[in-house]
């Protein structure tokens, strides 16, 4: 389980890596760490060589067992906990292979019986959009309709020959929801808002009376709101919250210098009673071509056509990943959160190129840009993350 567990931490750096290459302090935002990890895990499943070993590398420092091991018990839904229970966890892989040319038996083996795969044949060289609807359909319906349309028409084509993808969804409500009736109006402040051109938005709050797990840091505060469930693994959402209205950059470039050790660390003790409480009812999204991200992050040989992925399929051609896409939506309100994210790796044929003070009463006005993590609270695995710049874009 050690080794595991340093997977886990690989994860939570992963995340804000992801987060200061995508991040603006302008723009909303939310990914899935874990489906992004999902998808490079089947990837290095196939590889060899220097692919095998950049790829494993980017995961983190763990060993590729490890980063193994958390994608099989993800796949296998050791984190959701009981079936119907709280919250409500789907993680699906789907594997579908051109018709012409079949998998290799040991990695066919491998991702329907570690990682539940879903394996299809599809006709790409011959009727390659009606394989892109039909795939888009398997993440419309895996995601309960959040994710539509995640394949443009036009990327698979006649040279596509295998796609890999991801899809993970959490309907999750509050231990302690929010009374709709006090849900009220008031401003929240952009990042320019100090600006006489930028007047703060009217958003809806939530807000309770009831005390609420949050701790106090140099720079922010953190909140938990836990989901309801039981057994032996519980999720919450944790809102990091900066003290100053323009300092949620500041904030993600200070996680990112050890984003597992502040999940540890910065995790509320116990609950204490709150004075001004309010939290935005929000919706974020967003959906990228994530190809030129991870290669400015270091992971280029994925996407050089090489022999590295021999082990995947039986082509006589050399392989390489073409496209890789990710949307990912989280929705919060009085009641809990709904979130969904899909990620899509296309590959073509081609030619080779070789502690904290106690506080009695403690504040948590979230009233301008915050960051959200959702977590599994034992391990901190992290499956989604996002930004709140403004609550209703």
């Amino acid at each position: 389980m050690e080794g595991m567990a340093g997977a886990v931490r690989d994860l939570a750096t992963l995340s804000t890596r992801l987060f200061l290459h995508l991040g603006s302090e302008k723009t909303n935002m939310a990914i899935s760490p874990l489906s992004f990890h999902s998808v490079l895990v089947l990837l290095a499943a196939s590889a060899t060589g220097h692919t095998f070993a950049q790829i494993v590398s980017f995961l983190g420092s763990s060993s590729d067992a490890a980063h193994a091991s958390l994608a099989s018990q993800v796949a296998s839904g050791i984190f959701a906990g009981d079936n119907g229970g709280e919250p409500y966890i789907r993680c699906a892989l789907g594997v579908w292979v051109d018709s012409s040319f079949p998998l290799r038996h040991d990695f066919a083996k491998k991702v329907t019986s570690q990682y539940k795969a879903g394996v299809r044949a599809m006709p790409f060289q011959d009727k390659a959009d009606e394989a892109r609807a039909e795939i888009n359909r398997w993440f419309e319906d895996k995601t309960d309709g959040f994710i539509r349309e995640l394949i443009p028409q036009g990327q698979l084509d006649n040279d596509t020959i295998i796609v890999i993808g991801n899809a993970l969804y959490l309907r999750g409500t509050w231990l302690d929801p929010f009374d709709r009736d006090d849900t009220m109006d008031g401003n929240f402040f952009l990042p320019d808002s100090d600006k006489s051109s930028c007047a703060p938005v009217r958003v809806p709050f939530m807000t309770s009376k009831n005390r609420q797990l949050i701790s106090c840091h140099p720079g922010f505060k953190v909140l938990q709101l836990p989901y309801e469930g039981g057994g032996d693994h519980k999720f919450s959402m944790h809102i990091y919250l900066p003290d100053e209205r323009d300092g949620l950059q500041p904030l993600v470039h200070e996680l990112s210098s050890d984003m597992a050790g502040f999940l540890d660390s910065c995790v509320p003790a116990e609950p204490v009673q709150v004075g001004d409480f309010r939290i935005p009812r929000f919706k974020v999204s967003l959906k990228i071509e994530a190809s030129k991200l991870l290669k400015d992050l270091g992971l280029e040989r994925p996407f050089q056509f090489s022999y590295d992925f021999a082990g995947m399929i039986d082509c006589p051609k050399s392989l390489a990943v073409a496209n890789v896409l990710h949307e990912c939506i989280v929705e919060v309100n009085e009641d809990g959160t709904i979130a969904a994210a899909s990620t899509e790796a296309d590959m073509i044929m081609g030619f080779s190129i070789e502690g904290e003070e106690h506080v009695e009463v403690v504040d948590f006005v979230t009233d301008h840009p915050f960051l959200f993590l959702v977590k599994e609270d034992k391990t901190g695995l992290v499956l989604f993350a996002g930004q709140v710049v403004n609550p209703l874009l």
